[in-house]
């Protein structure tokens, strides 16, 4: 089990100087220790961005699980989903501003045409395809669309969060109202092909 000192200090550090510049001496100095230390407890810089990545993870299953498993139809369980990417975006915005300096890497599987992480990913395909099914979100292809939607509203939100530092709940509502709006079932009769 690794340190929690060890995590924060990892998060600290990538807020500090992103992802790709993240080194041990770096993690060493957030945390207060000497990268001696750090070497005699057989930890590595990749182990210790790994055990970040599962804590981001399990913050975000803890969120978006009211979502998930809440009443009301596919798309206000989707908006629901969605704010709780931005709250939990909120909660580690500094760290996140700095994975999004390197791309996203930890998010992604590898390889060109690469989706979200299945963890990531899989709360928005199944609500994608509960609203096909009950009727209050359009059809799409909901591997495709999850991987967009984590990308455009969390990388979207962090953007605006932290570049341009706009205020938390205006941000939250333009981009999800825009995302929503794309993904609302047209009505009957209206003209389907535009």
């Amino acid at each position: 089990m690794i340190d929690r000192t060890l995590i924060e200090a990892t998060a600290a550090a990538i807020g500090r100087w992103g992802l790709n510049e993240v080194t041990l001496d770096r993690i060493a100095a957030e945390a207060g220790m000497s990268r001696a230390t750090i070497y005699r407890r057989g930890v590595t810089r990749d182990e210790l961005v790994g055990a970040l990545t599962l804590d981001a993870a399990d913050t975000y299953r803890r969120a978006i699980l009211p979502a998930i498993a809440g009443a009301g139809t596919a798309r206000e369980r989707l908006r629901a989903a969605l704010e709780a990417l931005c709250d939990t975006a909120d909660d580690h915005l500094h760290l996140l501003a700095g994975l999004f300096l390197a791309h996203g890497e930890v998010f992604h599987q590898p390889g060109a045409d690469a989706l979200v992480v299945d963890v990531f990913a899989e709360p928005f395909e199944r609500l994608l395809r509960d609203g096909a099914a009950d009727g209050s979100l359009r059809s799409v292809s909901p591997e495709i669309t999850a991987t967009v939607l984590f990308n455009l509203v969390g990388w979207g939100y962090i953007h605006l969060r932290a570049a341009h530092e706009w205020k938390p709940g205006p941000t939250r509502d333009a981009i999800i109202d825009l995302v929503m709006a794309g993904l609302q079932h047209p009505a009957e009769g209206e003209d389907q092909t535009r």
